[in-house]
């Protein structure tokens, strides 16, 4: 979990870094660039690929690959993405610890799972915010009940649906 999220850091660094290289496009030369770098881009620069080159050379090509599949994307979703990326940097190791082990788990699942469960959530991104506050506390309360509470409640609800 800690190479994904290091590949990762490396990855949104790089894209981060991209347009600053490419800034001038009718630039005479990769030094004349790189002259047009403050002092801290360039040590932030510099870190970064001692960090890009201590990676397997499979990990090279697939930080690559993502940069090339982020600078295809149109401006909006690109924004979108390093938002999220800035977001997750601004979790704690533990917010991001369980991130990652609830992603290994979603992505164990069968490719049927997968999709009910962005159904799921899709349908609670369309809930306003005092239903999902509901379902938000409900679960939490689920949460604190016992597996026996929790059977005693599964069988109340499946009869109540025999019943109508």
């Amino acid at each position: 979990m800690k190479s994904i999220a290091a590949i990762g850091t490396i990855f949104i660094a790089l894209i981060c870094t991209a347009p600053i290289l490419r800034a001038q496009e009718n630039a005479a030369s990769p030094e004349e660039e790189w002259n047009r770098l403050t002092p801290q881009q360039r040590e932030t620069l510099r870190e970064r690929y001692e960090t890009f080159k201590k990676l397997t050379p499979e990990q090279q090509q697939q930080m690559r690959k993502r940069q090339q599949q982020l600078q295809a994307m149109d401006p909006q979703e690109r924004e979108t993405v390093l938002k999220n990326y800035e977001a997750y940097q601004r979790l704690t190791p533990e917010q991001r610890q369980r991130i990652e082990k609830n992603y290994a788990r979603f992505k164990s699942l069968s490719p049927e799972r997968q999709q009910e469960l962005r159904i799921i959530y899709r349908r609670f991104l369309r809930m306003n915010p005092q239903q999902r506050t509901r379902l938000l506390e409900n679960l939490r309360l689920w949460q604190q009940l016992t597996p026996q509470q929790r059977m005693r409640l599964r069988r109340q609800a499946a009869r109540r649906n025999n019943f109508f």
